[in-house]
């Protein structure tokens, strides 16, 4: 007769009792500051989606944390985490945001460490292309939503009951949301507020809180893995000890060879010629009756500004144009342009934050990487706003 050998299996048991019973001091004892750096520049999604790493960089005063999107990851002598690696000027950048991460999925990141924001002082980059009239969608939602986080706001107690109503029945539109019974549970309750919803969400909040505390230990242990770092382009030379004008002609003499060599609109000349160049007849008037006046963006982004506000949080908004000589070639109405500029800063100013306008740069030379990402002269703009930001007490 064959013998069966539990060995393995009790050893498979005894590895995952100690995953779920190890305190989570242990583990965080274990996550160094060295990779809580690490992180800063590691455009990493699992710690976008998790709450240990971002915790810890908001805790410290070592850290500027920039939540923004796809521009984060148009590395140059420039751009913040390459120019402040330079010029120390008493903190570290640390970048939170990839493509497709736009207000809603921005404010479960922040919100879930609503209670440490007091006084903290951080950037949020805000791209106009978020600004489509439905607002984010299902595809761009979906690989950047945390379901940690998800789970963070049910329970958050920091969030006044007005911010997580409005945006729980926002979140409820999303299918990643919708069809999570558990958690589709805790957020009707709390939107809708009947009694049969409220005795569903009684019967589901324990089970509900354990799988929180799985995920919580989950991202834990996702924090101690390496992180692989994007290409980094540190240029002393050409960027330490330079005054801000020094720099914008540094900026724009490293970009001349780069950008715009093979075309009009100051695009990169590689993206230009492999992605742009090929295609180009297609893109001509195609948006000439586009405009990010009305949008649903604007209510989640509406969520951002409510919960900074509360937490006390001090926030610099960056207001970024588009590439003014492409959207021109696609027939973009400039008067739509110039409408949501005027719109979105005017919402911004509403709540008494201070934005970085840069919209009046949108035909400047050597100031994009393509056609929307800003680089270059961009970011010396968005280093001179955050040196500026962050000395003042």
């Amino acid at each position: 007769m064959k013998k069966y050998s539990f060995g393995p299996l009790l050893l498979a048991l005894l590895l995952f009792l100690v995953f779920i019973f190890m305190p989570n001091s242990w583990i965080g004892s274990l996550i160094t500051d060295k990779k809580v750096t690490a992180s800063a520049t590691a455009l990493n999604p699992l710690m976008f989606q998790g709450k240990y790493l971002q915790e810890r960089a908001i805790e410290s005063n070592k850290y500027y944390p920039i939540y923004g999107s796809s521009e984060l990851s148009r590395m140059d002598p420039f751009h913040p985490s390459d120019y402040f690696a330079v010029n120390n000027k008493g903190f570290t950048p640390f970048l939170v945001g990839r493509g497709g991460t736009q207000s809603l999925v921005n404010f479960l990141s922040l919100s879930q460490n609503a209670d440490k924001l007091r006084g903290k002082k951080i950037v949020f980059i805000v791209s106009p292309q978020w600004f489509h009239t439905s607002g984010t969608d299902e595809a761009h939602f979906a690989p950047n939503y945390s379901i940690l986080q998800g789970y963070e706001l049910a329970f958050n107690k920091s969030l006044s009951s007005d911010v997580k109503k409005r945006a729980m029945k926002r979140l409820l539109k999303f299918k990643e949301v919708k069809n999570d019974f558990m958690l589709s549970t805790l957020y009707r309750a709390q939107v809708n507020g009947s009694n049969t919803d409220k005795m569903k969400a009684d019967l589901v909040r324990p089970a509900a809180y354990l799988y929180k505390a799985l995920l919580e230990k989950k991202d834990l242990y996702y924090s101690l893995y390496p992180s692989k770092q994007p290409t980094r382009v540190i240029r002393p030379s050409l960027v330490k000890n330079k005054s801000w004008k020094q720099l914008e002609k540094a900026a724009a003499k490293y970009a001349k060879p780069r950008t715009g060599r093979n075309n009009p609109y100051f695009i990169d000349n590689n993206i230009y010629k492999h992605s742009v160049k090929p295609v180009l007849k297609k893109y001509k008037n195609i948006n000439k009756h586009y405009s990010y006046v009305k949008s649903v963006e604007y209510g989640d982004f509406q969520l951002v500004l409510d919960m900074l506000k509360q937490a006390g949080a001090k926030p610099i908004f960056v207001s970024i144009p588009v590439n003014g000589r492409w959207y021109d070639y696609t027939g973009f109405p400039r008067k739509n342009l110039n409408a949501y500029y005027k719109k979105i800063n005017a919402q911004i100013k509403r709540e008494g934050f201070p934005v970085l306008d840069l919209t009046k740069h949108a035909y400047e030379p050597y100031f994009f990487k393509d056609s929307m990402h800003i680089s270059y002269k961009g970011w010396v703009y968005v280093d001179k706003a955050m040196q500026e930001q962050w000395a003042k007490k």
